[in-house]
């Protein structure tokens, strides 16, 4: 099993989500050295203005993106548990501070 994933990012209006990008993580590196703290992830896509099945391959797939998007900072956080727990949360103000000195 490969411990690299592909993460979509979209933005968001009234219309409909498209896929503006994707970046690409490392499971092994978040759960390891990563584990709890803030980094930048490079955001790569099709250049602007662009539609089609080659435009959706290059947004969907970080190794085909011609084009960086910009980068998005993340906080991954890795535990021990027994099952899996998928779960949406806003994020806590004392964890917006931590992550000001990385803006």
């Amino acid at each position: 099993m490969s411990s690299r994933v592909v993460m979509k990012l979209f933005d968001e209006d009234k219309i409909s989500d498209e896929i503006v990008g994707s970046l690409l993580f490392n499971l092994k590196e978040c759960i390891g050295p990563r584990n709890g703290k803030y980094f930048w992830k490079n955001v790569y896509g099709s250049p602007l203005g662009c539609s089609g099945d080659n435009t959706n391959n290059m947004n969907s797939n970080p190794e085909l993106g011609s084009t960086w998007k910009g980068r998005i900072l993340i906080h991954v956080s890795a535990e021990k548990t027994e099952k899996p727990v998928c779960m949406v949360k806003n994020i806590d103000p004392e964890e917006i501070e931590k992550a000001q000195p990385y803006l």
